[in-house]
C-alpha cells in the first residue's frame, strides 16, 4: 500500500521559500529528555522522538569539528522522505541561516543511521532547484499544485534524493534532489516498485504508527551512544567536472580501504572520482570526490569515515565510506 508522504497544505510553507518549516510543532509533544539541549527541535510532528534524540545527537558531534559552527545551537527542522518513510531530512539552521542539513534512515534491523550529511547552505531538496527543472521543462509547481498534481519528497538506496511530481491525467516526474536532473524512464520502474514495497517487514522492527497522519518508524533499540563521539576537521579538495577529463574512465580503479589513499591521490596533486558504474544514476554521478571527515570515539579510535562526494555541478554530501565502497569504485585524474 502506497503510503501519503507529505500532503500539500504541509508542503506550502516549504514551497514558499527556500528551507521554511513545514510546519511548527507543538511544545507539549517534545520529549523531555530533549529539552536539556540548546539544538531547537521544529515539526517534530513529522518525525518521532527516536529520530529528534538521534538527530540531536549527531548536531552535538558536527558541533566538536570548531567551537564556531554552531550545530549544537542549531535549528532543527524534519521532513519526511518516503516511500514508507524509513527516512528523514534534518534542516539545520542558526538564526534563519542554514548551516547544514542531514539525512537519517532506518535499517532493516530498525536502526537509526546518518546516511548523509553536509555543511554550509548547500543541501538537497532547495526549492530553488525544483523550479529551475520545472521550469526547463514549461511547468510552474503552483499551477500544477492549484490543477490536482502533488509533491513528494523522496530518498531511495543507496543515495538518491528526489522529488515525485504528480501531475493531473500525466506520468509524474521524477526529478534529482541534489542537481535538478530530470531521471530517466528507465529509472521509474524501479521507483514505482519502490511504492509497491514500501512497508518494513522485518521482525525486529517494531510496528509502524501514524504522528499527525504521517508513517514513522520508530527504532526497536537505542544507537550507539554519540556523546563520546567527535570529528576532525574537514579536509577539503577543490572541486571539478569529471566530464572535463574523461581519461580517468580508462583507467585502473584505485585500491581504497580507508581515506589515506585518498590523501595519496592529492598529494600526487591527482584529482579523484567516484563511479558507481551501472548506479550512477542512483548517486547522480560519476562525482568528483572532494574531501572526507574522520569521526573518532574518546580514545581517538577511528569509527566512522565520510567522504565528500559531489558539490560542482550538484550538492556536496558527506556520505559512509563503506557505502561507497560497496556500489562503486574510484579513480585518480591525472593532471
Amino acid at each position: 500500500m502506497v503510503i501519503c508522504l507529505l500532503c500539500v497544505a504541509s508542503l506550502l510553507p516549504l514551497l514558499q521559500a527556500e528551507g521554511a518549516e513545514i510546519q511548527k510543532a507543538s511544545k507539549s509533544m517534545q520529549p523531555s529528555a530533549l529539552t536539556k539541549s540548546t539544538t531547537e527541535l521544529h515539526s517534530d510532528t513529522l518525525a518521532p522522538g527516536a529520530v529528534q534524540q538521534f538527530a540531536r545527537e549527531q548536531a552535538n558531534v558536527l558541533a566538536t569539528e570548531h567551537a564556531g559552527n554552531h550545530w549544537d545551537h542549531a535549528q532543527l527542522d524534519f521532513y519526511p522522505l518516503g516511500p514508507g518513510t524509513r527516512s528523514w531530512l534534518v534542516y539545520a539552521n542558526v538564526g534563519g541561516a542554514p548551516i547544514g542539513y542531514m539525512i537519517i534512515s532506518a535499517n532493516d534491523q530498525g536502526h537509526l543511521l546518518l546516511s548523509e550529511y553536509g555543511q554550509g547552505e548547500q543541501r538537497p531538496y532547495n526549492i530553488s532547484l525544483l523550479d529551475q527543472a520545472l521550469n526547463r521543462n514549461q511547468l510552474d509547481l503552483k499551477e500544477l499544485i492549484h490543477d490536482g498534481g502533488g509533491l513528494q519528497l523522496r530518498y531511495a538506496p543507496p543515495l538518491l534524493a528526489y522529488w515525485k511530481v504528480e501531475r493531473l491525467n500525466d506520468d509524474a516526474m521524477y526529478i534529482d534532489a541534489t542537481n535538478g536532473d530530470i531521471l530517466p524512464p528507465g529509472v521509474l520502474n524501479v521507483l514505482d516498485a519502490l511504492d509497491a514495497d514500501s512497508q518494513p517487514t522485518t521482525e525486529r522492527m517494531m510496528s509502524i504508527r501514524s504522528i499527525s497522519g504521517q508513517a514513522v518508524v520508530i527504532t526497536p533499540e537505542v544507537s550507539t551512544k554519540a556523546s563520546a563521539l567527535s570529528v576532525d576537521s574537514m579536509d577539503l579538495q577543490p572541486l571539478f567536472d569529471p566530464a572535463d577529463n574523461l581519461l580517468w574512465i580508462t583507467s585502473k580503479a584505485l585500491s581504497v580501504s580507508g581515506v589515506k589513499t585518498l590523501n595519496q591521490q592529492w598529494k600526487e596533486h591527482k584529482k579523484v572520482v567516484f563511479s558507481a558504474d551501472h548506479q550512477n544514476v542512483l548517486y547522480g554521478g560519476p562525482l568528483p570526490v572532494g574531501g572526507y571527515q574522520i569521526w573518532r570515539d574518546d580514545r581517538g579510535t577511528v569509527q566512522n569515515q565520510y567522504v565528500a562526494i559531489g558539490g560542482n555541478t550538484s550538492v556536496r554530501r558527506f556520505v559512509p565510506l563503506q557505502t561507497l565502497l560497496r556500489d562503486g569504485k574510484f579513480y585518480a585524474v591525472k593532471p
